[in-house]
């Protein structure tokens, strides 16, 4: 099932559709980046996007090749 989510940059650039994006304990697979780069509004605030993600099973993603950002599911 698709959500909506946040992924925050882990200054490593954005995940792409298909990639594997861990975020609270669990494993994300991006379905599609819906919206814009945007910039943290206070100094050390992390950039962002707004994307579509699919909870994925750790077993799917090869060991090391979970993207280096983060998944917050729901509004942020």
């Amino acid at each position: 099932m698709s959500m909506k989510a946040t992924i925050e940059e882990r200054g490593n650039g954005f995940p792409t559709a298909g990639d594997y994006v861990p975020g609270d304990g669990q494993l994300y697979r991006v379905v599609s980046i819906d919206t814009r780069i945007e910039t943290g509004s206070a100094a050390g605030c992390a950039n962002w996007v707004r994307a579509t993600v699919e909870e994925a099973e750790w077993d799917d993603c090869p060991e090391g090749e979970e993207y280096p950002a983060s998944v917050i599911v729901g509004d942020r």
